[in-house]
């Protein structure tokens, strides 16, 4: 008997795993944009937070969007002051994207509601069936990185 899937199973998996991200980043935002902050504007401050400051296209690529994409995002956050843009201290093209005080609460904020919404996702599966899914999921990633660099190198 062999291991290995047939199309039309793989092909279910991803379809199921398509659906599950899409009803888990419609509750996520859901629960987060109920605090003040949706998911993807909660995305972009978590990058910014972790790394204390960045450039926006530091930011851009880590998101995989477009400078312009990325350029209107941080102004409505500007204009919202959840951010502010400083000057590069060795770069005078450059500019810096760093949290003000609301930014860094707004972020805070959202934290509880987001892990709730989470839990409530998950909380029909029993600890092993949640550590199995997690080694699952880590091996597709890892297959899916090295065919992605594969591709790259290509």
């Amino acid at each position: 008997m062999s291991n290995k899937l047939n199309a039309t199973d793989s092909l279910e998996i991803v379809e199921l795993m398509l659906s599950v991200i899409r009803l888990m980043r419609k509750q996520v935002d859901s629960a987060m944009s109920a605090q003040g902050l949706s998911l993807a504007r909660g995305k972009l401050l978590s990058i910014i937070s972790n790394e204390g400051t960045c450039r926006p296209g530091e930011l851009a690529q880590q998101l995989q969007q477009s400078p312009r994409t990325i350029t209107d995002a941080i102004d409505a956050l500007e204009r919202d002051e959840l951010l502010v843009r400083k000057r590069h201290p060795t770069d005078r093209r450059a500019q810096l994207l760093e949290l003000t005080n609301q930014g860094i609460s707004a972020l805070e904020a959202v934290q509880q509601p987001k892990h709730e919404a989470i839990e409530k996702i998950f909380s029909e599966l029993d600890s092993e069936q949640f550590h199995l899914f997690k080694v699952a999921l880590k091996k597709i990633e890892a297959t899916a990185q090295t065919l992605e660099v594969q591709i790259s190198n290509s």
